[in-house]
Parts: C-alpha cells; structure tokens; sequence
C-alpha cells in the first residue's frame, strides 16, 4: 500500500501563507483605498460592509470545517446528495481549508477594513474640532465592532450548524466543478458516480 506524501514542514507552510497573506493584502489595501477615495463616503461604507461580510462568512466556513463530523455527510454522500462529497473534501481538509479561510482571508479582510474605515472617517472629518473627532472614533468603533461582534456570532452558528454550512458550500462548489467542467476537489470529475470509501 502505498504511502501518502508527508505534509510539508511547519515552517514552509508559514511562510507560505504568510506571503500570501502579504501579498493579498497589499493588492486588496491599494485596491480599496485608491477606489474608497473616488467614492462617497456612502458607498465606502457599503463596500467595507461587504468586506466585513466576506471575512465573517470565510469565518464561518472556517469554523465549519473544524467543527464538522465526517459521518453525517457520508450518509449524504451515499444518498447522492448534491454537494455532499464536495462537503467531505473539505472536512478532510479542514487544516489547510480553516486556515485560508480564517487567517488568510479573515485577517486580510480585518486589516483592510481597518484602514477603510480609516479612510471613511478621514473623509467626513473635514476638520479637527471635537465632533470630527467623535465621527472618525465612531466609524472606526463601528467597523471594529461589526467585525468582532459578527465573527463572534458567526462561531457560534458555525458550530451548531456545521453540517449545514459544508453542504451549501459543497453545493456551491459543484455548481463551480459543473460550470468549468472539471472537479475542484479530487475524484474524475464533477459528473462522476463513483463513490468515495471513507
């Protein structure tokens, strides 16, 4: 029987999603403040809502996986339940897929936000009287306040609904293997029968 190739060591691994994680936040920083300073201060806000949604659903899905029991989505796999196998995947991957998810793009997502909302504040605090200074604590609270308290919250379901989160998200990755014609998560592809042993 052949054996599985061993996981690279712990020090490679960090300093590859380290890099990553640098370099993502570097592109998505530009990215964000060169269009957050073209905007209103409304749409700023909308967009850093929509960032702080992305890092607390990567949050969830992070938590999920972690939380996760194989067994029920095996039974779902069994019965050919869509997005189920795709479900087992990512529970067998839970290390590396819980830490894309919550350091990677939960972190990158957190720091930008942070400087967005920096941004948002510096934009309405047209000077440096007292209520400027209430304004620019206020939005920064907030943002920090959204992203902490939302994450927080986001645990919590993640791991009372583990199973149900994987699923959708194994649905919507065979959609994804459907839509390009080739399986994202191992197997012949996304229109395979065959069956995963477990």
């Amino acid at each position: 029987m052949a054996q599985e190739p061993s996981a690279p060591p712990w020090w490679r691994r960090a300093i590859r999603v380290g890099l990553l994680s640098f370099v993502l936040a570097a592109v998505v920083n530009y990215l964000g403040q060169e269009a957050l300073e073209s905007v209103p201060a409304l749409i700023s806000m909308l967009i850093i809502l929509m960032l702080i949604t992305i890092g607390i659903s990567f949050d969830i899905l992070g938590t999920s996986v972690t939380a996760a029991e194989v067994t029920p989505l095996n039974a779902m796999a069994a019965k050919r339940i869509s997005g189920a196998r795709q479900a087992i995947f990512l529970v067998r991957n839970a290390d590396r897929v819980a830490n894309f998810a919550n350091d990677v793009v939960g972190d990158v997502t957190g720091a930008v936000t942070g400087a967005a909302g920096s941004t948002v504040a510096m934009q309405l605090s047209v000077g440096r009287d007292f209520t400027d200074t209430l304004i620019s604590l206020a939005i920064i609270g907030l943002v920090a306040g959204l992203t902490v308290g939302g994450k927080a919250a986001g645990k919590t379901f993640a791991i009372e609904h583990a199973t149900d989160v994987l699923v959708l998200v194994g649905r919507a990755i065979h959609a994804i293997e459907r839509m390009i014609g080739r399986s994202l998560t191992g197997g012949r592809g996304p229109n395979s029968s065959r069956r995963r042993t477990t």
